[in-house]
């Protein structure tokens, strides 16, 4: 009897375990496809929509979105999180480190991420210009996302000069530098108008962007003594100077 007694206490456990990831999956979708609603939402209305037309959009009410979102925040920074994801999906397989050149890699990751911006202005705007009162915390953690992919790439650079015992604080900085000035670039570029043109030409914007980031990223290198040439892969692209007789 107690044998019994001790199977059937597992089995709930087992069922309860299985309907918690179940509720899960479910969250996780759900969640998902109302980000992708507020995608449709924003490129199409602006950035100044309210809440009520992204649930409309969703096919749902607004009571719902607070099921599976804390707070507004909370579904802003889900919005920020997958532009960080869209463009790091679109980045990661265009580079390789061993054979592309430096320039290229900086040159190819302002590319994908202009292209991103002119999918989807109005997201761009709304993220980063923050027209709702209470959206200024999401704005900046949005901010943080999209930094996560600078860092990243700052990571990968300072891990392939691990040898030369370089400062890695410095390409930290040199990270947030860059992704700081793309934003207020990007910011300006769009203008505060979604119906007004781009400021110049998205061709030009990229190579303004990829010589003011490789700009930064001399800069950096000079702090730390080192020389590159933008032309070689990164792994034989940097090299010390060597110190004037």
């Amino acid at each position: 009897m107690r044998a019994r007694s001790r199977s059937r206490s597992r089995e709930p456990g087992v069922k309860v375990d299985a309907r918690s990831e179940r509720w899960r999956e479910h969250r996780k979708k759900v969640r998902a496809e109302i980000v992708d609603a507020a995608f449709r939402a924003i490129d199409r209305l602006g950035p100044e929509l309210s809440l009520r037309e992204i649930a409309e959009e969703a096919g749902t009410a607004k009571p719902k979105i607070y099921r599976h979102f804390t707070d507004k925040s909370d579904l802003f920074q889900a919005i920020g999180g997958r532009m960080r994801d869209m463009l790091w999906a679109a980045i990661i397989p265009s580079i390789d480190l061993e054979k592309d050149s430096f320039r290229d890699i900086v040159s190819r990751g302002v590319e994908h991420y202009v292209e991103l911006v002119d999918q989807h202005p109005n997201v761009v705007r709304f993220l980063l210009q923050g027209r709702f009162a209470d959206q200024s915390a999401a704005a900046m953690a949005t901010v943080n996302k999209g930094r996560d992919i600078t860092l990243a790439i700052a990571d990968m650079v300072s891990s392939e000069l691990e040898e030369m015992e370089l400062d890695p604080a410095a390409f930290e900085l040199a990270a947030y530098a860059i992704f700081g000035t793309a934003a207020s670039a990007t910011d300006w570029w769009l203008g505060a108008d979604e119906n007004a043109p781009r400021r110049m030409p998205s061709g030009e914007f990229i190579r303004h962007m990829t010589t003011i980031m490789m700009g930064a990223i001399y800069g950096t290198a000079q702090l730390l003594n080192v020389k590159i040439d933008a032309d070689q892969p990164i792994h034989t692209a940097v090299r010390r100077q060597q110190p004037v007789a």
